[in-house]
């Protein structure tokens, strides 16, 4: 059996609006100042505490900040203008490799799974993933709890598994699993450095991520 496990935000939708206005909020909700755009993109995949530890410093409420993501997060959401949004092809893509015999779908994110499980149902893709490992589950990324729980969940072996992801915390997360990954140059780090991370391929349009799977996965 194949497992493909995708990231979440930068792979599968774009999160930029969501991200930076729940940023915004907060932070000045706490009265600190509010991390430009491209500190806090930089450190997407991450999980929330840690990234807010990152951008608001140690002896910032983390706890009291994380709640506070907690309950902004479903009304951002309901807005058109922060929500998710898939990249083009995406969701056809997911039916494809979810509609191919011997092959299952896993996410591994930095979202909590009371975090992506209403995203995915906005999405309506539920039904696609046979495993989602998030934040409350294992430690953050780069750490490889995360993927070596999703081969667990579906009994497949580091050899048919690969990771797509879109920043360097993916692939380094991928290289700690002993996992091949594929990096997508449309999310928030750059191609250069997720081939320098250790990305097996890089996929800049959805026919070449398209492409990459088939290769790798036939290797």
């Amino acid at each position: 059996m194949k497992l493909i496990i995708f990231d979440f935000d930068g792979t599968l939708v774009d999160s930029r609006a969501l991200i930076l206005e729940s940023h915004r909020i907060v932070f000045a909700e706490f009265q600190l100042p509010v991390p430009s755009p491209a500190d806090s993109l930089a450190l997407v995949g991450k999980s929330l505490d840690v990234i807010l530890t990152e951008l608001a410093g140690p002896t910032a409420p983390i706890r009291e900040m994380v709640r506070a993501y907690d309950l902004l997060l479903p009304q951002l959401r309901a807005d058109s203008a922060f929500a998710e949004r898939p990249f083009d092809g995406v969701g056809d893509l997911l039916y494809e490799l979810s509609s191919t015999s011997d092959t299952v779908l896993g996410i591994a994110t930095g979202h909590r799974s009371d975090t992506v499980a209403p995203a995915l149902e906005a999405l309506r893709w539920n039904g696609f993933f046979r495993t989602i490992q998030a934040a409350d589950m294992a430690p953050s990324k780069p750490h490889p709890c995360m993927l070596l729980q999703a081969l667990a969940a579906t009994g497949a072996t580091p050899e048919n598994a690969v990771f797509i992801g879109d920043t360097i915390f993916d692939m380094e997360m991928a290289q700690a699993a002993r996992l091949r990954s594929i990096g997508v140059g449309w999310g928030y780090h750059q191609a250069d450095r997720l081939a320098a991370a250790g990305a097996h391929r890089v996929a800049k349009t959805l026919d070449e991520l398209r492409n990459c799977i088939r290769s790798v996965m036939s290797e």
